[in-house]
């Protein structure tokens, strides 16, 4: 039975579970190629059954000296099926190598960007089999193991926005085919057959792969399906073992038994670990995978009994447990003020909250978050107030942030306590973890 694309794209907004009262807004990022124009039309007659309103989203990276009459065409084409547009312009810098990583990151970047000023919490993407497959290819050949060659998923959420990509199984035959039915015209961008980019080799290489016996598309798609299954049963296994055996603290530490790491196939005490460094660093991505597989290594062959610093963290041992924390002693670690800010995010660890701003406070007097350090240390260990809290590991204690006014330490919110400091300190400041992954449900 032929499934039309339509319907698989209204099949797929249907499976992501989001009640329609919930989805605010849609936007479809659209360079106005067959792919992004087909996810246009899918989406514009799926809101015109569902009331929802949608928005195109063009970035005009000036890569490319006919980009922004391109975008402009883009705006003429779908302003003829009612759809609003916008142009997003990416000013640069434009880096000499890995401009297609850099352009890809600013285009992610801009949409995100744009679909919260307008409102939007869905973001479509046009992406295709293809372009799945190719990616598995580009993967496969830099060494990836089974999470890396999951490739792009269906669905994931960033920043809030929640990118949707419908047509990842649907060919780009087929989605040409979607376009000449309905007369919409589309552009071919030359970088597609430009020799120099990697896409235009992982594409020629897909051909020949398609041409293989007992070969095609679907089959090659099988392969990712079956890739992406294997890698959800190792996370399911890799979450089970992070909510047995990790302790998590909110000072953005955590504590696991020698033991459970001993104990875990290698795939799984890996995957442990990534998440670990992900949790404390307080960044989307963990270490290089050499560099963990080194790590587990040297963790299970009892080979590592001192410190080891990896990714801005330290490990270290313990009787029966290990410790990961920040790397002790960083100079690097920010200092922000909160003079016109209610909240800042410090390290990318800690969210910190002014709860009554002053706005008669001078300059000199401005609040600001920066680490605890030996001198603050010094300060509280002077005071008559101060008590350590529960049992802290030194290398946690120096890398904590904490609240100055000039060079008097005024409030440390992680452990609730406030020094009487021209009496602005007492309940003012909140200060809370902010990991971007966790462990325990």
């Amino acid at each position: 039975m032929v499934v039309s694309v339509q319907s698989i794209f209204d099949a797929h907004l249907k499976s992501l579970e989001i009640p329609q009262g919930d989805i605010l807004k849609v936007g479809v990022a659209v360079s106005g190629g067959s792919d992004s124009m087909a996810a246009c039309l899918a989406a514009m007659d799926w809101a015109q059954r569902t009331g929802v309103q949608v928005v195109g989203l063009t970035v005009d990276h000036g890569l490319r000296p006919e980009a922004r009459q391109e975008a402009e065409l883009v705006a003429e084409w779908l302003l003829k099926i009612g759809m609003e547009h916008h142009i997003l312009t990416w000013k640069g810098p434009h880096p000499r190598a890995g401009i297609q990583q850099a352009a890809r990151n600013a285009r992610y970047r801009l949409l995100r960007e744009k679909c919260k000023q307008l409102g939007a919490n869905l973001l479509i993407m046009g992406h295709q089999l293809e372009d799945q497959l190719e990616t598995f290819l580009m993967r496969l050949a830099k060494g990836s193991g089974v999470q890396g060659l999951s490739v792009m998923p269906a669905t994931r959420e960033q920043d809030g926005i929640i990118i949707s990509r419908p047509f990842l199984s649907v060919s780009r035959q087929q989605l040409r085919a979607f376009l000449q039915k309905s007369d919409q015209q589309w552009i071919d961008d030359p970088s597609n057959d430009n020799p120099v980019f990697t896409r235009t080799h992982l594409g020629q290489a897909l051909e020949i792969l398609v041409d293989l016996p007992e070969s095609n598309l679907q089959s090659l798609e099988l392969s990712v399906t079956r890739t992406q299954r294997a890698d959800r049963a190792l996370s399911t296994i890799t979450e089970q073992y992070l909510r047995a055996h990790v302790v998590e603290s909110p000072l953005g530490f955590v504590r696991f038994s020698k033991a459970a790491i001993e104990e875990m196939p290698d795939e799984i005490a890996i995957r442990f670990l990534q998440r670990l460094f992900i949790f404390v660093r307080g960044m989307g991505q963990g270490p290089q995978m050499n560099a963990l597989e080194r790590l587990q290594h040297s963790l299970k062959s009892e080979q590592m009994s001192k410190a080891k610093t990896l990714f801005g963290c330290q490990l270290l041992p313990q009787r029966d447990h290990w410790i990961l924390c920040r790397e002790p002693g960083r100079t690097d670690l920010p200092e922000k003020e909160l003079t016109n800010n209610r909240v800042c995010l410090w390290d990318d660890r800690f969210e910190i909250r002014d709860t009554v701003p002053g706005t008669n406070i001078s300059e000199q007097d401005c609040p600001r978050v920066r680490v605890i350090g030996d001198d603050g240390w010094q300060q509280l260990k002077e005071s008559l107030e101060w008590q350590m809290p529960d049992p802290l590991p030194s290398i946690v204690k120096k890398n904590l942030p904490s609240i100055w006014i000039g060079a008097k330490i005024v409030s440390m919110p992680l452990f609730s306590y406030n020094l009487d400091a021209m009496g602005i300190a007492q309940g003012r400041f909140e200060m809370v973890f902010k990991p971007k992954c966790h462990f325990l449900s």
